[in-house]
Formats: C-alpha cells, structure tokens, sequence
C-alpha cells in the first residue's frame, strides 16, 4: 500500500489515485465482511476531495521537481469518509459519515478491517438485536476437547512436589517445575532433578513462564476487543459535513 504523500509526490497524480481508490474498494470489501447492526449494516468509505482539487493537481503535472516539497500543504485536498451504510429491502440510509484522511486509513483504518476480516473468517459472527451494532462473536466448535479436567488439573500440577502452581520452565532443558522446586534443586545439585542438566548459570530471570489455560486470551474475546476498539476508533473521528459542490468523486476529477 502507498502513503499519502507517495501518492500526492508521485509523478503519475492520476495512476497513484487509481491505487488509491482501487485500496479504498478492498476496504468497501472487507467492511462488507463484517458486519456491524440491523440488517446486515457495514461501514462504507468514501474518497472525497476539496473543490480546489482539480486546479492544484492541473498544476501539478507542470511543477518542476524542486516544487514537490510544496506537496505536504496540500494534504486536505483529499480525505476519506466513513459512514455506517443500512439495507432495508431496496433502500439504503446513510449515517452520517466520519472524516479520516488518508493517512489515517493507511495507518489504522485499512489494516484494521484487515485483522477484523481475518478474524471472521475463524469465527461466526451473529448479530445482536439487542444490542445494536455491538457482536457477538461465537467460536466454532470444530474439534472436540482431547483432555477431560483431571487431566488439565493434572497438568497444572508441579512434577516433583505435586502441587498445583504455575510452571517455571528451564532454558536449556525445557522441563518445567514450581519456583520453590527450581529454588531447591538450584541450591542444593545445581542441576535438573529431571536430567541432571546443570544449573550454575540459570539465574531466575533466565526462566520461562508456562501459560495455563486460564491464562490465554481466546480468539473470540481477541476479536471482540478488536472490534469494539476500531468503532471506538471511527466514533471519535470528526464528523464530516458534506458540501453539494465538493462531494464528488475523483473519476469527476480526472
């Protein structure tokens, strides 16, 4: 993907917008994906530009090279509208709209969409009638749990002292034990108590932590965070207030 002023700098202005709107129709496509009220409502983006666009990009194809550093001023002749788009039968109503600029859509709003098509195409996504555009997400159930809960509480069990604790796994070896074992057999044999592996140079902070179950954030919670983080993200974007004359669509430009 291009950056803004790539695209404003590049020497083909009408080749790098058709970069950029062929982005924005890959954004349309992955918001479609995911769906965000009622009815199957998705977000929709938009590419508007200033109506002084047109003259400065005229001017553009004649400005000599030394003149591009005059390009970052002209930043706010494109910027990007996102606005939550609802299908009723045949009719579409549109919210209104939030303003991005380009940027911000390289940078947060096109690689968001991205991670959240990802994720809902592990996850089924259903809707929430009472809960507004808010998911709920459901995780599929594809494979059956190999282990019963004596074996997971077994496994969360110390090998040497039999105590349930969370594991501290050696560095060279990879056996895992308590703290309090690892403290014992590092002061007393200075080596492993499941190979004898040595342990004059293990220091505590050398020690890996073994995650249980209960420690891992599934996929279904990941992705809810996700989700609401990036409608908190749109939500505290600027509202646009469109003009009828500079509502146009960059095809007209060109």
């Amino acid at each position: 993907m291009m950056g803004y002023y790539q695209l404003a700098g590049s020497p083909f202005c009408q080749d790098s917008l058709k970069v950029l709107e062929a982005d924005i129709e890959h954004a349309n496509m992955l918001a479609a994906s995911v769906p965000i009220g009622k009815g199957g409502a998705c977000l929709q983006i938009k590419l508007v530009y200033n109506p002084l666009a047109p003259i400065v990009l005229f001017l553009l194809q004649w400005m000599d090279r030394s003149c591009t550093c005059l390009l970052p001023s002209y930043t706010n002749l494109f910027h990007i509208v996102v606005c939550q788009v609802c299908r009723d039968g045949e009719t579409m109503f549109t919210s209104h709209g939030r303003k991005a600029s380009i940027t911000e859509f390289y940078a947060v709003i096109l690689p968001s969409l991205q991670r959240l098509h990802d994720n809902a195409s592990k996850l089924e996504i259903y809707q929430d009638e009472g809960q507004g555009w808010e998911m709920v997400v459901r995780k599929k159930l594809n494979d059956e749990r190999k282990h019963s809960n004596s074996d997971m509480e077994r496994d969360d069990e110390c090998g040497i002292c039999l105590e349930p604790c969370t594991k501290m796994v050696l560095p060279k070896c990879c056996h895992a034990m308590c703290i309090n074992c690892y403290r014992d057999w590092s002061m007393k044999s200075e080596s492993c108590p499941f190979c004898r592996g040595s342990l004059k140079r293990v220091k505590s902070g050398d020690l890996w932590v073994l995650t249980c179950n209960e420690d891992v954030v599934d996929q279904e919670t990941v992705s809810r965070e996700d989700m609401l983080r990036f409608y908190l993200y749109i939500n505290s974007l600027p509202k646009d207030i469109p003009d009828a004359v500079s509502l146009l669509y960059y095809e007209d430009l060109i």
